[in-house]
């Protein structure tokens, strides 16, 4: 029988368009929604299922008996003007086991660590604000405002982690650098999310340092997130290896986000600017442009992409008190204000990337006016080919014996339409076979059309996927928004592994002499990886599955923010009507 958890705001909250301007919203609302065992349930492909469900639930069960009372209707009330417990109640997912004494289990210390943070979001409010991480910050000694180590902070709607890879490839060519690169969404395992001259944190260093972060969160009553413990672990990793310099990527936004602790980057940087995301950062691309704006600091350098609302950033830059204003056509002298056009036209459309290789090389060209020594071993030949280099699975090419394989995480309709252009410039006179998963709040139907539109509706060439994640869109779900592919795409009902239709299409791919082309939400990229025979780190399964409940938690939560916000308006607009 599923209770209800009743979230009445009866003073004031701050809803989540007007969380993006600062402003304090008077309202008297109530939303009603099941709690408890209506949360999202694991859908995993894995002989833990049942097991991960069971425990998740008994954990939530005890977690909410902890945070919220129970009224006489068996109803969870939670209110903000009441409610003030904040402590942090992440259950141990036996990590308390993990003791130098303790008998070898199935599982390792990382995954039972890795697999305790993922969990977080379960318990915990995501709520914006940078109360918890400077808490964080400052117990960790506040090592990002080390002033001998050079923090680059980069956020933008597309590109932020393109430009972070190609300043830290290109920086860690000097020997005497030690660069730390922060960026997110990983594709096979936690610890590429944080890296040292490419090496990623090990295993070890994880089951080191993320309970000193957990303790320090008990120990000060920190509710932190996923993402505020996963920050604060990258800077505590990064403080332990003696990185003299760190390229930080935002995870969402910029203003509020955990990275933006920092106090004085030696260089901010703003790739671009679109809507995304737009129930929490606003629903125009000049509100959202204020949001990623966030990150500027007094007296700091500002590197701004062509593809930015100028106008509102030098606002937000003056507002702030910002240093220089830069644009990478104006760093390089070209006099071009603010257009970058020293590619052509049709260049620029269909590879972004060389747009992200502009912006990173203005960055390393103002690094090196501020901190001469970080760059005073690298040439132009290293500089271009540390900037040349693109994230994996990122339009990423490799060879499956005379087979042409390419694999992209265009998981929207612009991304896909772009993906398009992109195949059809690089390989005018190839045919292509896909593999295709999304993730279930993208829209199915354009995404699929973009993909009928390049094998000329011949639905035989394209292959069906669905990822072993709640947020994956499930078959019939793909099937349902575009008719056409039920009368020939390959799929299976019965059998949704990512390997099967890889290995299908790809011995179809070398027998049609196809370029295959593996896309779509990066929730299938490991699987798809792992079967095309990557030699790379992956999460075991046991990490995966709570991964994928953990984020679905935190959306869900995010949807019931959005929910309230669309009421509260509704009922505002009902009260000026009156009035």
């Amino acid at each position: 029988m599923h209770h209800r958890l009743l979230v009445s705001y009866k003073n004031w909250l701050y809803s989540t368009s007007a969380l993006s301007r600062g402003i304090p919203v008077a309202a008297s609302t109530v939303v009603v929604f099941r709690s408890v065992s209506s949360f999202p349930v694991v859908r995993s492909f894995t002989t833990h299922r049942n097991y991960v469900a069971d425990s998740i639930n008994k954990e939530r069960s005890k977690s909410f008996n902890r945070l919220f009372s129970t009224s006489n209707e068996s109803e969870i009330v939670a209110s903000p003007a009441t409610n003030k417990s904040t402590s942090f109640s992440v259950p141990t997912m036996g990590t308390d086991e993990l003791t130098p004494s303790s008998p070898t289990n199935t599982h390792s210390g990382y995954e039972k660590w890795v697999r305790r943070l993922y969990a977080t979001n379960m318990f915990h409010p995501v709520k914006l604000g940078l109360t918890n991480m400077r808490k964080l910050h400052q117990l960790l000694g506040n090592p990002m405002d080390d002033p001998d180590r050079v923090v680059v902070h980069i956020a933008g709607t597309n590109g932020k982690g393109s430009v972070c890879l190609k300043i830290a490839n290109a920086l860690q060519q000097q020997s005497s650098n030690k660069v730390g690169l922060f960026c997110s969404p990983h594709v096979s395992s936690f610890r590429e999310r944080m890296q040292v001259n490419g090496e990623m944190i090990t295993e070890e260093e994880v089951v080191e340092l993320l309970p000193q972060i957990y303790d320090l969160c008990i120990q000060h009553d920190i509710p932190a997130t996923f993402f505020e413990i996963t920050t604060a672990l990258a800077f505590s990793f990064y403080a332990k290896r003696g990185a003299n310099v760190v390229v930080l990527e935002t995870g969402l936004g910029g203003r509020l986000d955990a990275t933006n602790v920092i106090n004085n980057p030696a260089l901010t940087v703003i790739t671009s600017i679109g809507l995304e995301h737009t129930r929490i950062l606003g629903d125009t691309i000049e509100l959202i442009a204020r949001e990623k704006g966030g990150i500027i600091k007094p007296g700091r350098p500002v590197l701004v992409g062509p593809h930015c609302p100028h106008e509102v950033l030098q606002q937000c830059a003056k507002e702030k008190g910002g240093g220089p204003y830069y644009v990478p056509s104006l760093v390089f002298g070209t006099l071009q204000d603010f257009a970058f056009k020293d590619k052509s036209d049709e260049e620029e459309i269909t590879d972004y990337d060389l747009e992200n290789q502009h912006i990173a090389k203005a960055s390393l060209v103002l690094l090196k006016q501020s901190h001469p020594s970080i760059m005073a071993d690298l040439t132009t030949e290293m500089i271009e080919a540390g900037t040349s280099v693109r994230p994996p699975c990122r339009f990423e090419q490799i060879q499956s014996g005379d087979t042409t394989v390419i694999l992209d995480v265009a998981h929207n309709p612009p991304a896909m339409e772009y993906l398009v252009r992109k195949l059809e410039t690089t390989y005018p006179d190839s045919s292509f076979r896909f593999v295709a998963g999304m993730s279930s709040d993208k829209d199915l139907k354009q995404c699929a059309s973009a993909l009928l539109s390049v094998v000329n509706r011949d639905v035989s060439r394209i292959h069906l996927v669905e990822a072993a994640h709640p947020r994956a869109a499930r078959l019939e779900a793909i099937l349902d928004a575009e008719s056409h592919l039920k009368a020939g795409a390959h799929y299976d009902l019965n059998d949704r592994s990512i390997t099967r239709q890889v290995d299908n299409a790809l011995s179809l791919a070398k027998e049609n002499s196809d370029i295959l082309v593996i896309c779509g939400s990066v929730f299938l990229m490991a699987e798809a990886r792992e079967a095309l025979g990557f030699q790379e780190p992956r999460d075991s399964e046991y990490i995966a599955e709570m991964a994928g409940a953990g984020f679905d938690t935190a959306k869900k939560i995010l949807e019931i923010q959005s929910l309230m916000t669309v009421t509260m308006k509704r009922i505002n607009e009902k009260q000026h009507s009156h009035n």
